[in-house]
């Protein structure tokens, strides 16, 4: 199976990026198989906090913050993708919530 990079920019999502990462861990893809960066626009409430919590419980799935210091979205893709390490990149957004085969279909499409 190929790798897979999931990338995520976020600004000040504290509310939502808790499940959209639950989201991800409950995917149907192997874990072991994917890679989660979250390209970060310098959020000023708990995201970082909360993302930083996801990955002390969840070590079994690799969860990066790079940051986008540009704040605008195409930088923060940018960000991500410079710092992906998979054959196939998925994008999603901080506050989604993809059903639990999403990333398998992606990448059999």
């Amino acid at each position: 199976m190929p790798n897979v990079s999931i990338i995520i920019p976020c600004y000040n999502e504290q509310a939502t990026i808790g499940a959209t990462l639950q989201a991800v861990y409950a995917q149907t893809y192997p874990r072991a198989e994917m890679e989660v960066i979250l390209s970060d626009a310098m959020s000023e409430d708990r995201t970082r906090e909360v993302i930083a919590e996801f990955q002390r419980a969840h070590p079994d799935l690799p969860v990066r913050i790079v940051d986008n210091t540009q704040r605008v979205i195409p930088s923060a893709l940018n960000r991500a993708i410079e710092a992906a390490s998979g054959e196939i990149i998925i994008r999603m957004d901080a506050h989604s919530k993809p059903y639990p085969d999403y990333v398998e279909n992606c990448v059999r499409a």
